[in-house]
């Protein structure tokens, strides 16, 4: 390997190593910004990968020309849709009649499109690389302690960040011994300092069959050990983290894993039987599922449900539905139509706790009821089950703003970055995409994925002897639970640190299905 080729292979390496390190300089955004200082993350996402990128296209590609001549294509067409969307997605801001705190911005809406578009061209960067399992193992790994051995600790000494609001008042141990009947499930979870909760439970979730994997490969019992440790913390922080993705993801993969390796064992018989990895498997799942009902997920389903079904017997509901009809002979839009559904929303909704499941946030900062009384109103009488919970709202709120758009505006749709300023974003990714990118958006930004995985699920049942592997298999797994955290969690296809990981799982299977032509 020339000198050039194994310096940018080391540093594909350790760029995504250290991608949870990245993900931490939004503690500094404040000082940066004050002095004008670029942000890290955005020196070495938007910057660096480029420049790995063409090196990578100088010094790896046999191909230039066909590769130029499909990224060129793509290039033209994604910038024809960004200026048609990001000119409709300007001019909606008032149409639409959001409030001020809604509005527009074209570098936000540039580097979103960027983040999502990026992950696809790394996969090309990974995949000129050709890494050895041994590498694939290095970075899973260093991602896995640097995430979860920092989780542990902020938990156990209690100085982390809760993954929803403040910082936690409480580690492990205090699941155990009546913390729930003092404070809320939530503040119980933990973090560390890293940003998203729901991304990095994702990429956990992601990394834990990896893992289980590379504990199966390894001969040494000294590493072996090592390997078993990481997944104990491992699964340990990410029911610490307390989303219900991580929670539930350290009990469900072990017993996928399990399942996956008897087939490779027991059908296509291309792997030996070990009964140290099937103890280890049912012992992890087994100690996990009985830490799990105490878990601050758990506890927090429970209180939610204990809310909720305080909501169904609130009887000032059927007199406020009562009361509702008084306004069949308001203009909509004058004065006393918005002070009656003002007194609505205040009598029934705040004052009765109707919405009491909702965070107060929502009608009081990012879209207030003063503005929009009768949005909050109609959310109020609403059944209980359709609208209690924030995620539940952040729905309701872009179904009633899309509703407004045309067959043609839907294909550009409404602009991301005019969300995200009102702080309500969708979090389910591909339909979040929909929303705010509209239909071409979400063919040019987000489709891809899957294509890839229709690609990879074609060769695998036409080259079925040799592609059907335990590391394949564990590896498309992997890959699916990414996805499958984006669909039902989001903050997933937008967040480097969750992508990054996703496309070297997914260009080592590229690879590997070459290989089998």
């Amino acid at each position: 390997m020339r000198k050039q080729e194994k310096l940018l292979h080391i540093l594909v390496i350790v760029f995504l190593a250290i991608q949870p390190i990245i993900d931490m300089d939004y503690l500094i955004y404040d000082f940066l910004d004050q002095f004008g200082l670029p942000r890290l993350s955005t020196i070495l996402r938007f910057v660096v990968v480029p420049l790995l990128l063409i090196f990578s296209f100088i010094l790896r590609d046999k191909k230039k020309k066909r590769t130029f001549i499909a990224v060129g294509t793509y290039g033209v067409l994604l910038l024809v849709y960004f200026v048609l969307h990001a000119k409709q997605a300007a001019s909606l801001v008032e149409r639409l009649a959001f409030t001020d705190n809604f509005y527009f911005n074209t570098f936000q809406e540039l580097t979103y499109v960027l983040t999502l578009v990026i992950p696809y061209f790394l996969v090309y960067l990974i995949y000129n690389e050709n890494f050895n399992e041994k590498e694939v193992k290095l970075i899973t790994c260093i991602l896995s302690a640097s995430i979860s051995i920092t989780i542990l600790i902020g938990d156990l000494f209690v100085f982390a960040k809760s993954t929803y609001y403040g910082y936690t008042v409480g580690n492990i141990f205090t699941w155990f011994n009546g913390i729930y009947q003092a404070y809320h499930p939530r503040t119980l979870a933990s973090k560390f300092f890293f940003n998203e909760g729901n991304t990095i439970g994702i990429l956990l979730f992601m990394i834990l069959p990896m893992i289980y994997y590379f504990f199966y490969r390894e001969e040494n019992k000294k590493n072996k050990l090592y390997l078993a440790s990481l997944i104990f913390i491992q699964s340990l922080s990410m029911q610490m983290l307390a989303t219900r993705v991580a929670t539930y993801g350290a009990v469900v993969m072990p017993v996928l894993f399990l399942a996956i390796y008897l087939f490779t064992v027991l059908i296509t018989k291309t792997e030996k039987f070990q009964k140290t990895i099937c103890f280890v498997t049912v012992i992890f799942a087994a100690i996990f599922a009985m830490i799990l009902p105490m878990t601050p997920a758990v506890q927090n389903q429970k209180v939610d449900a204990k809310n909720d079904t305080a909501l169904l017997h609130n009887g000032m509901a059927d007199l406020g539905k009562e009361e509702l009809a008084n306004a069949d002979d308001l203009v909509p839009g004058s004065v006393e139509y918005i002070n009656f559904y003002v007194y609505m929303f205040e009598t029934y909704g705040i004052n009765a706790r109707y919405i009491q499941s909702v965070p107060s946030m929502y009608y009081t900062e990012y879209y207030s009821y003063q503005v929009d009384p009768k949005f909050w109103v109609d959310v109020t009488f609403m059944p209980v089950f359709d609208r209690v919970s924030g995620r539940q709202i952040e729905t309701i709120f872009f179904n009633y703003k899309y509703q407004n758009l045309t067959q043609k505006e839907k294909l550009l749709g409404m602009g991301y970055s005019t969300f995200m300023n009102g702080s309500i974003v969708l979090e389910q990714d591909f339909k979040q995409q929909i929303y705010t990118l509209g239909y071409i958006g979400e063919l040019l930004c987000v489709l891809p994925w899957i294509f890839v995985i229709f690609y990879g699920l074609y060769h695998f049942i036409r080259k079925f002897k040799k592609l059907f592997t335990l590391d394949n298999l564990v590896m498309a797994v992997s890959a699916a639970a990414g996805l499958g955290g984006a669909w039902l969690s989001g903050h997933m296809l937008d967040q480097f640190i969750t992508t990054t990981y996703l496309a070297l799982l997914v260009a080592m299977l590229l690879h590997h299905i070459k290989e089998a032509e």
